[in-house]
Parts: C-alpha cells; structure tokens; sequence
C-alpha cells in the first residue's frame, strides 16, 4: 500500500484535535459512524471519496488540504489518457471524468470495485447517479436494495443513508455522477493555506490503467501545503 495513502488517517485526527473536537463529533457530523471514523483513523480501512468530503466539512478543511487528486481541466478526456488512483488503494479505484468551470455542479467519476468491496454507509446532500458498465453491484439506499448488472442503472437522494456491495466474482466497473462537490480545484485555496498552516495535503495514489477482468469490472501528515501542480495526463479506476 502506498504510504502516503497510510497518512490519510492520521492527517484526519491531526486536523480534529488542532479542532478541539471528539472522534463522536466528526463522525456524527460527517454522517459516517464512530466505529468507522475510529478504523480509518488508525488505517485500518480505506474511506470513499463522498465520505472524505464530508470529513473535510466536518472539520472546516478543504477537501485539497486531505487530498491531492487528479485535475482535468479539459472538457473532454479519453480511455487510456486518464489518471487512475485510489484514496486506500486496496478495494476502489477512480478516474475523473469532470472538469469544473463556473458554474459548474455536476461531478463524475468513472470507479473500478475490487471483488469482495463493500462501502460504509454515507449520506451526503445533492443527487446521484449511477450507470454499472461491467459486474453485478447492490445498492442499499434507505431501507431498499437495488440489484444492479451491466447496462442498468440508478438514481437517488444521497441525503438518504446509502452503501455499494460488488457481489460478482470480479471487479465491477461503473460511472457515478452527482452534485456533491468531488474536487477541489481552487488555487487560491491552497494558495491561502499555504500562508497560513503548516501542513500538506496527501497526494492521491496513482496507477496506469488495467483492464478490467473479462465480464466484470466502484468504493499524512507533512510540513508544507503545496499548491496543486498542473498535472500532464498520462497514459494509464
């Protein structure tokens, strides 16, 4: 596992205690559970990026000050030229579909599921999308599950409590777009906490593209905040 990856935690429970907050605060004002929250600071699970935005609103951080993610400031991106990286690197993988521009509310990832992956539950604001391209996934939302395998799809209110299962053999592979706000984008962001805190946000861990398996194919702390370089795609979840 790459060991930037391994600080995710521990980046998490150093912004909450320079917070002044309890693990219960965060937990219960991300919507995620203490038990889960108390894992993914000790490293001892992967969290999903819906579930990272809500941590960083819980904390009153922005989203780049945990994360480095992949830019894409082109509107259009093509197989293969797209980065893939992951935020536990282990069970989900991602790659950036959408650009940001003003205005803009739409978010899209396309997201690879290990076999076996199961989410924590999350509840977030906004709608969301999903379209399974390969495998077979479920879909809890609420009290309801939805059985899905290639070619169908699924919208929801992500206010409600929801949690993706991969129930095939091999990796499942789908699109998810939603107006939860995925990236942060904003230079002066880093720009302003570059000036002011002494802390770098972890750099996503990123990996060339692999194919998906046949028939099947979602879910620390350094001294200095670095604003975000421009990233060149590159031929590669």
């Amino acid at each position: 596992m790459d060991s930037d990856i391994m600080h995710i935690g521990q980046r998490i429970r150093r912004l909450r205690r320079e917070a002044r907050m309890t693990l219960l605060e965060v937990a219960s004002a991300a919507n995620l559970s203490i038990g889960f929250m108390s894992q993914v600071e000790r490293n001892l699970t992967g969290i999903s990026i819906s579930s990272l935005v809500n941590v960083a609103k819980a904390l009153n951080v922005p989203l780049g000050v945990l994360v480095d993610q992949p830019r894409q400031e082109q509107p259009d991106s093509h197989q293969g030229a797209r980065e893939s990286y992951s935020l536990d690197d282990t069970q989900q993988r991602y790659e950036r579909l959408s650009t940001t521009f003003n205005g803009s509310l739409l978010n899209a990832v396309k997201v690879q599921l290990l076999e076996g992956y199961r989410s924590e539950w999350v509840a977030h604001g906004g709608d969301e999308f999903v379209y399974v391209l390969s495998g077979q996934v479920s879909y809890a939302v609420g009290k309801k599950e939805y059985l899905l395998a290639s070619g169908d799809s699924l919208h929801f209110d992500a206010q409600q409590q929801h949690r993706v299962t991969n129930l095939g053999d091999g990796v499942a592979e789908l699109i998810s777009v939603g107006t939860l706000q995925l990236f942060d984008d904003d230079h002066s962001v880093f720009v302003s906490l570059a000036n002011s805190t002494s802390t770098k946000p972890v750099r996503a861990a990123k990996k060339a593209n692999v194919p998906a398996a046949p028939g099947a194919a979602e879910s620390t702390a350094a001294k200095t905040v670095a604003a975000p370089r421009r990233r060149t795609a590159r031929a590669g979840k």
